[in-house]
């Protein structure tokens, strides 16, 4: 992530369990060390220069409580220009969890 998380347009879904592939190839990668079980899936919201908002989708390793490291997102997509776009990701990168298919965007 690029500065610090913003907390102030940060909108975050109930987490989401961990299946076993991505287990797998989330624990492969050492930064990630921890009793992390789930996925937190957020959009979150930077305010440009011209005063308009840009969105982008992280996914955060975290505890089933939500706990997670902001300066360690498994995946974080490029800024979107409207919120509906970025929802619309949101939702897909949510199902590809559900399907145990998030490790293809951390690719």
């Amino acid at each position: 992530m690029t500065g610090t998380l913003n907390y102030r347009e940060f909108y975050q879904k109930r987490p989401i369990l961990i299946n076993e592939r991505d287990l797998t190839a989330f624990q492969q990668e050492a930064k990630f060390a921890g009793d992390f079980t789930h996925w937190l899936i957020a959009l979150e919201g930077v305010e440009n220069r011209l005063k308009d908002f840009q969105w982008r989708v992280v996914v955060f390793p975290s505890s089933d409580k939500g706990s997670f490291n902001c300066k360690l997102p498994f995946f974080q997509s490029p800024f979107l220009r409207t919120f509906n776009e970025a929802c619309d990701l949101l939702t897909k990168v949510e199902a590809l969890a559900r399907q145990d298919q998030l490790f293809t965007l951390h690719q």
